[in-house]
């Protein structure tokens, strides 16, 4: 297990890392580092057309990807929290992140290591789930070495969720999951 300023250096460098939340442990990396989300899609064996999760600690760090701002109100229902909102993605953000879509995925956890996380790197994470694509997901540090060796852990414990977050459209209000 690494500690913050490792991880932070590993994801300053581009590279991906591996970190505890609200129920399962997750794979990130640098939203505004093209090479570092390719790198994480292909250590996943991720389809680029899905798209990917943005994880944040503060409600401002997903204006510079997305319309909250319009929709605020709507997503501070549930938010801070394990509930992931599809919101109408900016025309600037990376396709690698939206993948086929015309909204992209926001979190705002209140898991305090993800918080932590966000807030010492000074911005929101690319987030996923820590396992190849349609496989179950790793359920720990030695794991998720096992299967990524070149990702650093973040030290942290899991909070008490069993299950996914739910996804759900801010503009239609479908629960996607």
């Amino acid at each position: 297990m690494s500690s913050l300023g490792s991880v932070l250096e590993h994801l300053h460098s581009g590279e991906t890392i591996a970190y505890p939340t609200e129920g399962v442990w997750g794979l990130g990396c640098d939203p505004n580092n093209s090479f570092a989300i390719e790198k994480l899609l292909r250590l996943k064996g991720r389809s680029k057309e899905k798209g990917l999760i943005l994880i944040g600690s503060s409600f401002e760090q997903f204006i510079e990807f997305s319309h909250v701002e319009k929709f605020k109100d709507k997503l501070m229902t549930k938010w801070p929290g394990p509930h992931t909102w599809l919101v109408p993605s900016k025309d600037n953000l990376n396709k690698l992140i939206k993948g086929n879509n015309e909204k992209v995925a926001l979190r705002l956890s209140k898991h305090d290591t993800v918080r932590s996380l966000c807030d010492s790197f000074g911005g929101a994470l690319v987030s996923t789930s820590a396992n190849k694509d349609g496989m179950k997901t790793l359920e720990g540090p030695k794991e998720i070495l096992d299967n990524f060796p070149e990702v650093k852990v973040l030290d942290g414990d899991l909070g008490k969720n069993i299950k996914p977050s739910t996804i759900q459209d801010v503009v239609t209000d479908i629960i996607i999951r």
